[in-house]
């Protein structure tokens, strides 16, 4: 879940991977600042989540 705060209150959140229908059992922040998430399963994966880039 990615949330969206204002100063110290959540305001907004982003429900991120529910297709994946697997549990994530690590996430971890890159040098670049990417997102890297472990999936727990059998068929497990390491996914790499990064920003779109503005427009």
């Amino acid at each position: 879940m990615r949330l969206v705060l204002d100063g110290h209150r959540v305001v907004g959140e982003e429900r991120l991977l529910l297709d994946q229908k697997q549990m994530m059992r690590w996430v971890g922040q890159g040098p670049d600042g990417a997102l890297w998430v472990l999936t727990d399963d059998a068929d497990g994966r390491l996914i790499r989540l990064s920003a779109q880039k503005k427009r």
